[in-house]
This record gives C-alpha cells, sequence and structure tokens, in this order.
C-alpha cells in the first residue's frame, strides 16, 4: 500500500512540477517588422504567420524594457536583413502556431539569433 502511495505522490510531483515550468519557443524567419508611432513593435514571423507585438520603444510593456526592446528590434531587423531565422522563447504553456495576436500576445522571455 505505502508503494502505491508512494508511486502516486512521484506521479503527480511530476506533473506539477513539469507544468509549472512549462514554457516553449519558436525558430522562424522574421517576415515582417512593424514599429508604430506610438513605439508599438509589432512582428509577423514563420512560426505564427501573424503579427505578434513583442515590446514598446516609449514604455516598458508587459515587463520587457524599453532598452531591452530597442536592441530586440535591431537584432530582428539584422537577423532579417541577413535572411536569418530568430528564437522566440515564452513561458507558460503554448505553441508557436497559437500564440495569441496583436496587443494579446505574451511578452518573451528572450530573444536571439540563430
Amino acid at each position: 500500500m505505502k508503494l502505491i502511495i508512494l508511486a502516486c505522490f512521484l506521479v503527480l510531483s511530476v506533473t506539477f512540477s513539469t507544468s509549472a515550468n512549462a514554457a516553449f519557443h519558436c525558430s522562424a524567419d522574421i517576415n515582417r517588422i512593424l514599429i508604430y508611432g506610438s513605439g508599438t513593435v509589432n512582428i509577423r514571423h514563420s512560426g505564427r504567420n501573424d503579427f505578434t507585438v513583442i515590446c514598446d520603444l516609449n514604455n516598458e510593456w508587459k515587463g520587457v524594457s524599453v532598452t531591452t526592446c530597442a536592441m530586440w528590434t535591431a537584432m530582428l531587423q539584422n537577423i532579417k536583413k541577413n535572411n536569418g531565422k530568430a528564437i522566440f522563447y515564452y513561458g507558460g504553456e503554448g505553441t508557436c502556431a497559437a500564440l495569441p495576436t496583436y496587443g494579446s500576445t505574451p511578452a518573451p522571455v528572450y530573444i536571439g539569433d540563430i
């Protein structure tokens, strides 16, 4: 009986620890980079094929600072210019194809050049 209880406890522990640390990433080509007059940076990449906001150049947005936003924007412009690929890493559960669009998009944890 103790063995069954221990096995159930281990299964539940793994299940809850996995979901608490859930995350996903997109490796994608950059199709469009839009910078609005308000400072919002909206991109379209091959992982989603629709527009997703990543940050704001004038104000902190969902925890992303203006400085980080400027760096990400410059990096993405360079990646696009050189026909490279970017990686977008998001906390939580989801997939690239199902990312919410425009301002409903969660903020990336990081963006990188592959």
